[in-house]
């Protein structure tokens, strides 16, 4: 009895959690949904930037104001052409849409800007690493994680071979730091 009614409470639990994760998980689409046509918007109008960019360049080429104009009025009607004539209420609805995407995407942007900055700030902040030692035979050195110090004998390529006293060893010269 306790059995099936322990049962019977599990999946009542997981009813409702799987009802909350469809839930976010559509309130999530929309956002992308959202944002992807914030970021389309964008980009139409980084395209059409660009066409007058390419006009503006030809005409700056070969100054010629009415083949200017023509061109200029020949994207104007193209977009004219692409637009939809939309009811005032849905145009309403649409544009309180888009200011509110708008607004989310700039507040986290400007989450994502501090975090940069604070993070620059703690990479000046930071000294600078010790610049590298060219290191000769006879210098005393120190390996970078140990305490005994011992003297450069011979150094061939990226290898020295140090002489701690009792006895030497082969070691990287990045692993040695001048004492």
């Amino acid at each position: 009895r306790k059995t099936s009614e322990s049962l019977k409470t599990e999946e009542q639990k997981a009813r409702l959690e799987s009802k909350q994760l469809e839930e976010v998980n559509a309130r999530v689409q929309e956002k992308l949904e959202s944002y992807q046509e914030l970021f389309d918007a964008n980009q139409k109008l980084i395209s059409l930037g660009k066409k007058v960019d390419v006009l503006s360049e030809k005409y700056f080429n070969n100054k010629q104001k009415k083949q200017l104009i023509d061109e200029l009025m020949k994207l104007v009607m193209i977009e004219n052409s692409k637009r939809k004539k939309l009811a005032p209420k849905a145009k309403k609805a649409v544009k309180a849409k888009e200011k509110k995407v708008i607004k989310e995407v700039e507040k986290k942007v400007e989450v994502i800007r501090e975090r940069k900055k604070e993070e620059k700030e703690k990479a000046k902040k930071l000294p600078p690493p010790k610049p590298k030692v060219t290191l000769k035979i006879g210098d005393r050195v120190r390996m970078i994680d140990g305490r005994a110090i011992g003297t450069i004998d011979i150094i061939e390529k990226n290898k020295a071979i140090v002489n701690y006293g009792m006895f030497t060893t082969n070691v990287s010269l990045e692993e040695l730091e001048k004492v």
